[in-house]
């Protein structure tokens, strides 16, 4: 079972360790299911009903919940941390070879 960040108007809202990027969050409901990006709040896999992905993006523009979540991500996925980090130390090498 999935930590469960949020039940909100039925949508459940959790966490997974052992995922991939980009960071993000499951949202169900029902039958639905919807991966949805928090640094975006778009969904880039499955579906959710529009008034319920509202909730989840309203839900996730409350306060700093974005960087809190972020920061539960790499807890549980330390492995992709890295990741994120490692294309932008190519791109910097890049420039320096330009100059």
């Amino acid at each position: 079972m999935a930590p469960l960040l949020e039940n909100k108007n039925g949508v459940r809202i959790e966490i997974y360790g052992r995922e991939h990027l980009p960071v993000h969050i499951h949202a169900k409901y029902g039958e639905y299911e919807a991966l949805v990006n928090i640094r975006t709040g778009e969904v880039f896999e499955g579906s959710l009903p529009s008034k319920k992905l509202r909730i989840v993006q309203d839900w996730l523009d409350e306060g700093n919940r974005r960087e809190l979540i972020e920061k539960n991500f790499y807890e549980l996925n330390p492995r992709l941390a890295l990741k994120e980090v490692e294309p932008e130390v190519e791109q910097d090498e890049t420039k320096e070879n330009d100059n």
